[in-house]
């Protein structure tokens, strides 16, 4: 069974992050989870917000109805996204919003605690993966 199917099986809502490569949005949608590439990011979130508060919106969303996020680290720079910030226009500047989203992620424990972390095929411990990026 694929890491897809086996996400698809998971019946809470899913939201889907991970940098854009040509199977991104085929993943998300093999795994049953909302994500970039759907209208309004599949959670009616209105067109008009800034990236930013999409980003957001989607945070508060899943979190709010106990959603999970499914987190693709292929191609992230897991040492910039542990240190992080000053804001999200630092992060679309240099093309890491997927950072930013990770750290986020990362600075959250519901966000964390509601995240399966993987690189297409495999799904990560959280503390492996978290022993990975201390400094």
């Amino acid at each position: 069974m694929t890491l897809s199917e086996r996400f698809s099986r998971l019946e809470s809502v899913k939201f889907s992050f991970g940098k854009s490569t040509e199977h991104s949005e085929k993943f998300a949608k093999d795994s049953g989870a909302f994500s970039m590439y759907d209208n309004g990011f599949g959670l009616g979130i209105p067109a008009y917000l800034s990236d930013e508060n999409k980003l957001r919106a989607v945070f508060t969303l899943i979190i709010g109805i106990n959603g999970l996020f499914l987190f693709n680290i292929s191609g992230v720079n897991m040492i910039k996204a542990r240190r992080g910030f000053s804001g999200f226009n630092e992060a679309e500047e240099n093309n890491q919003v997927t950072e930013w989203e990770l750290f986020m992620t990362l600075s959250n424990r519901d966000y964390l605690k509601n995240c399966i972390f993987h690189n297409g095929k495999v799904a990560f411990k959280k503390r492996i993966l978290w022993k990975s990026i201390q400094q």
